[in-house]
């Protein structure tokens, strides 16, 4: 076999192999990816309580109003109003205290007031709030509650496979 010959079956194929390797891009490209509905702190995220009821120790008690966040995931603001269901999800209480030796139970109504399970975000944004008052001076300083939450429904976005469940964990202070 002649060098020439040798060099083009041995040697250009590995060129071009490479040279497909370098137009490669290290971004990736979500432009065109579906809107996902989450919650916007999770376990998927990082975040996994339980968080310590201090009770109330000087002044007057407090009720707490707050909320829980959904988060659109998606790579721009959408142009239409999007109505996502939430509901309280008592399977996560009985997995969490299976897989940690702990006795949470659901936190009773009368501890809390979440007045909607149906939130709109609105058009042009990516945040919904979940209103939730929470009554922490009522709060038996003996027993660990939990506030389980899931999405049901996405009002037509993908629900997040590791995203949509949201679970408050309340402990008694030290």
């Amino acid at each position: 076999m002649s060098l020439k010959k040798l060099f083009i079956f041995c040697i250009l194929p590995g060129v071009v192999a490479l040279g497909g390797c370098l137009k490669d891009t290290p971004y990736l490209d979500v432009s065109n990816t579906q809107p996902i509905i989450e919650f916007g702190i999770s376990p998927a995220n990082g975040w996994y309580g339980p968080f310590a009821l201090a009770g109330d120790t000087v002044g007057s008690p407090v009720v707490v109003d707050t909320a829980i966040g959904l988060v659109i995931a998606s790579p721009q603001a959408l142009n239409k109003a999007y109505s996502i269901t939430v509901q309280i999800d008592t399977t996560q209480i009985s997995a969490y205290n299976s897989a940690n030796g702990t006795s949470y139970t659901l936190l009773p109504d009368s501890l809390y007031s979440m007045p909607n399970n149906v939130i709109t975000i609105q058009a042009g944004y990516r945040i919904g709030r979940i209103p939730v008052n929470v009554k922490f001076p009522s709060f038996p300083q003996t027993q660990m509650y939990a506030l389980p939450l899931t999405i049901v429904n996405g009002g037509g976005l993908l629900i997040s496979g590791n995203s949509s469940q949201f679970m408050w964990l309340f402990t008694p202070g030290t």
